[in-house]
């Protein structure tokens, strides 16, 4: 399991640039069997109880982290943007519906009550420069991988118009 480091160092190759969902599904399908055997030697029995039995994973406290530990982690991240990503027609339909209903509290309010369920369950990391990333300070260095934002083009529209009308307009 000491090629884990190799796999993260794959996965930045993958992203000069920004990282493409199908590249991204790519690492994940190839390195999935590595991913569960990670789980089952990792010495943080966090995972296991993640994976076998459903419990959160509380973030990582360690003041260095285990490369196998870094690797489930960012495995884990990036399979979550994968499921967010399987999102985006969803998103495309709702931002649509918005373009017609805009002028409209009314309905603007009935347009958030549907979305914010979904919506609720997403998160994103966003740099000061807009930039997509999935970043881990406590890795040795700092593992910081770059998304493109392009696959995510109506996640982070209506993800900013719901917090704009929810946090800047007050609905």
């Amino acid at each position: 399991m000491n090629d884990v480091q190799n796999y993260i160092e794959e996965l930045k190759q993958l992203s000069k640039g920004n990282l493409r969902i199908c590249r991204m599904n790519w690492w994940l399908l190839k390195y999935e069997d590595e991913f569960k055997e990670a789980i089952n030697q990792t010495s943080c029995k966090k995972w296991a109880r993640w994976l076998y039995k459903g419990e959160h994973p509380y973030p990582c406290v360690c003041p260095k982290r285990d490369n196998l530990c870094v690797f489930i982690d960012l495995y884990r991240e990036l399979d979550r943007l994968t499921q967010i990503q399987h999102l985006e027609n969803y998103f495309e339909e709702k931002f649509n519906n918005f373009q017609v209903i805009k002028d409209s509290g009314d309905a603007i309010m009935k347009w958030m009550r549907d979305i914010r369920p979904t919506i609720s369950e997403i998160y994103l990391t966003l740099d000061k420069n807009e930039n997509l990333k999935v970043r881990f300070y406590n890795s040795d260095p700092i593992l910081e991988v770059n998304i493109n934002k392009s696959d995510y083009k109506y996640t982070l529209l209506c993800l900013d118009i719901f917090n704009y009308n929810m946090y800047v307009r007050g609905m």
